[in-house]
Protein backbone atom coordinates (compact mmCIF):
# COMPACT_ATOMS: atom_id res chain seq x y z
CA UNK A 1 0.00 0.00 0.00
CA UNK A 2 1.37 3.42 -1.01
CA UNK A 3 0.93 6.20 1.51
CA UNK A 4 -0.39 9.55 0.22
CA UNK A 5 1.89 12.41 1.25
CA UNK A 6 0.74 16.02 1.36
CA UNK A 7 3.79 17.34 -0.50
CA UNK A 8 2.75 15.25 -3.52
CA UNK A 9 -0.45 17.27 -3.93
CA UNK A 10 -0.94 20.31 -6.12
CA UNK A 11 -3.46 22.95 -7.18
CA UNK A 12 -3.75 24.26 -10.71
CA UNK A 13 -6.24 26.37 -12.61
CA UNK A 14 -6.86 27.78 -16.07
CA UNK A 15 -9.22 30.58 -17.10
CA UNK A 16 -11.97 29.45 -19.45
CA UNK A 17 -12.96 31.45 -22.52
CA UNK A 18 -16.55 30.29 -22.10
CA UNK A 19 -18.79 28.41 -19.72
CA UNK A 20 -18.74 24.63 -20.03
CA UNK A 21 -15.37 24.41 -21.81
CA UNK A 22 -12.76 22.74 -19.60
CA UNK A 23 -9.20 23.93 -20.11
CA UNK A 24 -6.02 22.38 -18.78
CA UNK A 25 -4.51 24.39 -15.91
CA UNK A 26 -1.89 26.91 -16.96
CA UNK A 27 -1.04 28.13 -13.45
CA UNK A 28 0.00 25.98 -10.51
CA UNK A 29 0.39 27.27 -6.97
CA UNK A 30 1.36 25.56 -3.73
CA UNK A 31 -1.21 25.17 -0.98
CA UNK A 32 -0.78 26.56 2.53
CA UNK A 33 -2.31 25.32 5.75
CA UNK A 34 -5.07 27.61 6.99
CA UNK A 35 -5.22 28.66 10.62
CA UNK A 36 -7.30 26.06 12.42
CA UNK A 37 -7.86 23.93 9.33
CA UNK A 38 -6.52 22.17 6.26
CA UNK A 39 -5.16 24.02 3.24
CA UNK A 40 -7.91 22.73 0.94
CA UNK A 41 -11.53 21.83 1.65
CA UNK A 42 -13.23 21.65 -1.76
CA UNK A 43 -15.94 18.99 -1.48
CA UNK A 44 -18.43 17.35 -3.84
CA UNK A 45 -22.07 17.70 -2.78
CA UNK A 46 -24.17 14.88 -4.23
CA UNK A 47 -27.30 16.15 -2.43
CA UNK A 48 -28.98 12.79 -2.23
CA UNK A 49 -32.62 13.10 -1.25
CA UNK A 50 -34.48 10.11 0.16
CA UNK A 51 -37.94 9.34 -1.19
CA UNK A 52 -40.77 8.61 1.22
CA UNK A 53 -43.30 6.53 -0.69
CA UNK A 54 -46.34 4.46 0.12
CA UNK A 55 -44.95 1.38 -1.60
CA UNK A 56 -45.54 -1.49 0.84
CA UNK A 57 -41.95 -1.06 2.07
CA UNK A 58 -41.41 0.20 5.60
CA UNK A 59 -37.75 1.01 4.94
CA UNK A 60 -36.05 3.90 3.21
CA UNK A 61 -34.98 2.36 -0.08
CA UNK A 62 -35.09 4.95 -2.88
CA UNK A 63 -33.34 8.24 -3.45
CA UNK A 64 -32.43 10.79 -6.11
CA UNK A 65 -29.91 13.58 -6.51
CA UNK A 66 -31.28 17.12 -6.21
CA UNK A 67 -28.30 18.41 -8.20
CA UNK A 68 -24.55 18.19 -7.75
CA UNK A 69 -21.96 20.87 -7.18
CA UNK A 70 -18.67 21.43 -5.38
CA UNK A 71 -17.63 24.14 -2.96
CA UNK A 72 -14.93 24.85 -0.41
CA UNK A 73 -11.84 26.88 0.38
CA UNK A 74 -8.21 26.75 -0.61
CA UNK A 75 -5.36 28.80 0.86
CA UNK A 76 -2.67 29.97 -1.56
CA UNK A 77 0.50 31.99 -0.95
CA UNK A 78 0.85 35.18 -2.97
CA UNK A 79 4.02 34.60 -5.00
CA UNK A 80 5.84 37.27 -7.03
CA UNK A 81 5.39 36.78 -10.77
CA UNK A 82 2.55 34.25 -10.39
CA UNK A 83 -0.44 36.47 -9.64
CA UNK A 84 -1.76 37.86 -12.93
CA UNK A 85 -4.15 34.99 -13.72
CA UNK A 86 -5.21 34.71 -10.08
CA UNK A 87 -6.06 38.42 -10.01
CA UNK A 88 -8.02 38.12 -13.25
CA UNK A 89 -10.00 35.19 -11.87
CA UNK A 90 -10.85 37.07 -8.68
CA UNK A 91 -11.89 40.46 -10.00
CA UNK A 92 -12.57 40.58 -13.75
CA UNK A 93 -16.19 41.04 -14.88
CA UNK A 94 -17.84 41.10 -18.31
CA UNK A 95 -20.42 43.59 -19.56
CA UNK A 96 -23.13 41.72 -17.64
CA UNK A 97 -21.15 41.93 -14.39
CA UNK A 98 -20.33 38.20 -14.54
CA UNK A 99 -16.98 36.93 -13.25
CA UNK A 100 -14.56 34.59 -15.00
CA UNK A 101 -15.06 30.83 -15.14
CA UNK A 102 -12.04 28.64 -14.48
CA UNK A 103 -11.09 24.97 -14.63
CA UNK A 104 -9.31 23.46 -11.64
CA UNK A 105 -7.26 20.36 -10.87
CA UNK A 106 -6.59 19.44 -7.25
CA UNK A 107 -4.22 16.48 -7.01
CA UNK A 108 -4.85 14.56 -3.78
CA UNK A 109 -2.43 11.76 -4.83
CA UNK A 110 -4.88 8.85 -5.00
CA UNK A 111 -7.66 11.02 -6.41
CA UNK A 112 -7.57 14.09 -8.63
CA UNK A 113 -10.47 16.50 -8.35
CA UNK A 114 -11.26 17.90 -11.79
CA UNK A 115 -13.58 20.90 -11.65
CA UNK A 116 -15.19 22.81 -14.50
CA UNK A 117 -17.03 26.13 -14.36
CA UNK A 118 -15.49 27.36 -11.12
CA UNK A 119 -16.02 30.85 -9.74
CA UNK A 120 -14.37 32.65 -6.85
CA UNK A 121 -17.17 33.40 -4.41
CA UNK A 122 -14.91 35.20 -1.94
CA UNK A 123 -11.22 36.01 -1.72
CA UNK A 124 -9.61 36.88 1.60
CA UNK A 125 -6.14 38.40 1.68
CA UNK A 126 -4.29 38.20 5.00
CA UNK A 127 -1.16 40.16 5.80
CA UNK A 128 0.28 39.42 9.24
CA UNK A 129 3.55 40.73 10.63
CA UNK A 130 6.29 38.12 10.32
CA UNK A 131 4.29 35.80 8.06
CA UNK A 132 3.77 35.13 4.33
CA UNK A 133 0.92 36.92 2.54
CA UNK A 134 -1.92 34.44 1.96
CA UNK A 135 -4.98 34.56 -0.29
CA UNK A 136 -7.80 32.20 0.69
CA UNK A 137 -10.32 31.46 -2.07
CA UNK A 138 -13.88 30.35 -1.40
CA UNK A 139 -14.81 28.44 -4.57
CA UNK A 140 -18.04 27.23 -6.11
CA UNK A 141 -18.07 24.80 -9.05
CA UNK A 142 -20.85 23.52 -11.27
CA UNK A 143 -19.12 20.24 -12.13
CA UNK A 144 -16.63 17.92 -10.42
CA UNK A 145 -15.27 14.62 -11.69
CA UNK A 146 -12.15 12.48 -11.51
CA UNK A 147 -9.23 13.82 -13.50
CA UNK A 148 -5.85 12.66 -14.70
CA UNK A 149 -2.64 13.24 -12.75
CA UNK A 150 -1.25 16.68 -13.69
CA UNK A 151 2.34 17.63 -14.33
CA UNK A 152 2.54 20.77 -12.20
CA UNK A 153 5.03 23.48 -12.97
CA UNK A 154 5.32 25.06 -9.56
CA UNK A 155 6.81 28.53 -9.04
CA UNK A 156 10.18 28.45 -7.32
CA UNK A 157 10.00 31.94 -5.76
CA UNK A 158 9.09 32.27 -2.09
CA UNK A 159 5.81 33.98 -1.19
CA UNK A 160 5.66 37.67 -0.41
CA UNK A 161 6.12 38.26 3.30
CA UNK A 162 4.74 41.08 5.42
CA UNK A 163 7.95 43.09 5.57
CA UNK A 164 7.88 43.42 1.77
CA UNK A 165 4.58 45.31 2.01
CA UNK A 166 4.35 49.10 2.00
CA UNK A 167 1.10 50.10 3.69
CA UNK A 168 -0.26 53.57 2.95
CA UNK A 169 -3.17 55.23 4.75
CA UNK A 170 -4.99 58.50 4.13
CA UNK A 171 -6.01 60.17 7.38
CA UNK A 172 -7.71 63.44 8.21
CA UNK A 173 -9.01 63.78 4.65
CA UNK A 174 -5.45 63.98 3.30
CA UNK A 175 -3.50 61.99 0.74
CA UNK A 176 -2.11 58.49 1.05
CA UNK A 177 1.11 58.31 3.05
CA UNK A 178 3.17 55.36 4.23
CA UNK A 179 2.17 54.06 7.64
CA UNK A 180 4.64 51.68 9.31
CA UNK A 181 2.44 50.90 12.29
CA UNK A 182 -0.05 48.40 10.80
CA UNK A 183 0.79 44.85 11.83
CA UNK A 184 -2.22 42.83 10.65
CA UNK A 185 -4.52 43.50 7.68
CA UNK A 186 -7.39 41.45 6.32
CA UNK A 187 -9.22 42.36 3.11
CA UNK A 188 -12.24 40.39 1.91
CA UNK A 189 -13.56 40.59 -1.66
CA UNK A 190 -17.11 39.23 -1.89
CA UNK A 191 -18.09 38.54 -5.50
CA UNK A 192 -21.80 38.31 -4.57
CA UNK A 193 -22.20 34.84 -6.08
CA UNK A 194 -25.63 33.29 -5.80
CA UNK A 195 -25.89 30.79 -2.94
CA UNK A 196 -25.24 27.26 -4.16
CA UNK A 197 -27.97 25.56 -2.14
CA UNK A 198 -30.67 28.21 -2.46
CA UNK A 199 -30.45 29.98 -5.77
CA UNK A 200 -29.14 27.40 -8.21
CA UNK A 201 -31.23 26.41 -11.23
CA UNK A 202 -31.41 22.69 -10.48
CA UNK A 203 -32.60 19.78 -12.54
CA UNK A 204 -33.08 16.47 -10.68
CA UNK A 205 -30.16 14.17 -11.33
CA UNK A 206 -28.15 16.84 -13.14
CA UNK A 207 -25.54 19.44 -12.30
CA UNK A 208 -26.68 22.96 -11.43
CA UNK A 209 -27.01 24.93 -14.64
CA UNK A 210 -25.82 28.38 -13.65
CA UNK A 211 -24.03 30.43 -10.99
CA UNK A 212 -24.63 34.15 -11.19
CA UNK A 213 -22.81 37.16 -9.78
CA UNK A 214 -25.70 39.23 -8.46
CA UNK A 215 -23.84 42.55 -8.16
CA UNK A 216 -20.41 44.14 -8.28
CA UNK A 217 -17.74 43.18 -5.77
CA UNK A 218 -18.31 44.02 -2.11
CA UNK A 219 -15.20 44.69 -0.03
CA UNK A 220 -14.65 44.88 3.70
CA UNK A 221 -11.99 44.03 6.22
CA UNK A 222 -10.02 45.13 9.28
CA UNK A 223 -6.54 46.10 10.34
CA UNK A 224 -4.63 46.27 13.61
CA UNK A 225 -2.33 49.21 14.21
CA UNK A 226 0.11 50.15 16.94
CA UNK A 227 -1.57 53.05 18.77
CA UNK A 228 1.08 55.71 18.10
CA UNK A 229 -1.43 58.50 17.44
CA UNK A 230 -5.16 59.19 17.33
CA UNK A 231 -5.39 59.81 13.56
CA UNK A 232 -7.33 56.66 12.67
CA UNK A 233 -9.58 56.80 15.71
CA UNK A 234 -10.36 60.46 15.00
CA UNK A 235 -11.45 59.54 11.46
CA UNK A 236 -13.69 56.80 12.83
CA UNK A 237 -15.23 59.07 15.47
CA UNK A 238 -15.89 61.90 13.01
CA UNK A 239 -17.06 59.71 10.12
CA UNK A 240 -14.19 60.89 7.92
CA UNK A 241 -13.55 58.66 4.91
CA UNK A 242 -10.05 57.27 4.49
CA UNK A 243 -8.11 55.36 1.83
CA UNK A 244 -5.81 52.34 1.95
CA UNK A 245 -3.16 51.02 -0.43
CA UNK A 246 -0.79 48.08 -0.06
CA UNK A 247 2.21 47.59 -2.34
CA UNK A 248 3.98 44.24 -2.35
CA UNK A 249 7.34 44.36 -4.11
CA UNK A 250 10.43 42.23 -4.63
CA UNK A 251 12.98 43.49 -7.09
CA UNK A 252 11.22 44.61 -10.27
CA UNK A 253 8.05 42.62 -9.50
CA UNK A 254 5.18 44.17 -7.57
CA UNK A 255 1.50 43.76 -6.72
CA UNK A 256 -0.84 46.53 -5.64
CA UNK A 257 -4.07 46.49 -3.63
CA UNK A 258 -5.94 49.81 -3.69
CA UNK A 259 -9.04 50.84 -1.72
CA UNK A 260 -9.74 54.48 -2.70
CA UNK A 261 -12.68 55.01 -0.30
CA UNK A 262 -12.63 53.41 3.13
CA UNK A 263 -15.31 53.96 5.76
CA UNK A 264 -14.40 52.86 9.28
CA UNK A 265 -17.34 50.98 10.80
CA UNK A 266 -15.98 49.97 14.22
CA UNK A 267 -13.00 50.66 16.44
CA UNK A 268 -11.83 48.28 19.15
CA UNK A 269 -9.28 49.93 21.38
CA UNK A 270 -8.72 49.47 25.09
CA UNK A 271 -6.09 49.14 27.77
CA UNK A 272 -4.65 45.61 27.82
CA UNK A 273 -4.35 45.59 31.61
CA UNK A 274 -0.77 44.37 31.52
CA UNK A 275 2.62 46.07 31.77
CA UNK A 276 4.12 43.87 29.06
CA UNK A 277 1.70 44.68 26.25
CA UNK A 278 1.29 47.63 23.92
CA UNK A 279 -2.01 49.34 23.14
CA UNK A 280 -3.15 48.18 19.71
CA UNK A 281 -6.24 49.44 17.90
CA UNK A 282 -8.29 47.23 15.60
CA UNK A 283 -10.46 49.02 13.06
CA UNK A 284 -13.16 47.40 10.91
CA UNK A 285 -13.93 48.98 7.55
CA UNK A 286 -16.08 48.83 4.44
CA UNK A 287 -14.62 49.85 1.09
CA UNK A 288 -16.85 51.93 -1.17
CA UNK A 289 -16.99 52.39 -4.91
CA UNK A 290 -17.25 55.80 -6.52
CA UNK A 291 -20.61 57.53 -6.53
CA UNK A 292 -20.72 57.45 -10.34
CA UNK A 293 -20.18 53.68 -10.33
CA UNK A 294 -17.00 53.89 -12.45
CA UNK A 295 -14.41 52.99 -9.79
CA UNK A 296 -14.77 49.71 -7.85
CA UNK A 297 -14.22 49.60 -4.08
CA UNK A 298 -11.01 47.58 -4.47
CA UNK A 299 -8.52 47.05 -7.29
CA UNK A 300 -5.87 44.34 -7.52
CA UNK A 301 -3.03 44.91 -9.92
Amino acid sequence: MTVALAQEGSFGFGLQSEKGAYVAPSVFLPIMKRAGGAGESVRLHRNHTLLDLADSNSYQSRYFSAGEWAEGEIALPMIPGSLSSLISWIQERDADCQARWASVLIDCVHEVKKLTDVKVRRARIDLVKGQPVVCTLDLGALKIESGGVPSPNMPTAAPYIFREAIVSLATGGGNLAEDIHCERIQIVLDNTVEAMAEGMRLAPGANPRQMYNLAGVRCFGAFSRDFVDSAVYADFASGQEAALAITLSRGAVSALITLPRVLYTASDMGLPGSHDRRIVERVDFTALGSVDGVTPPVTLA
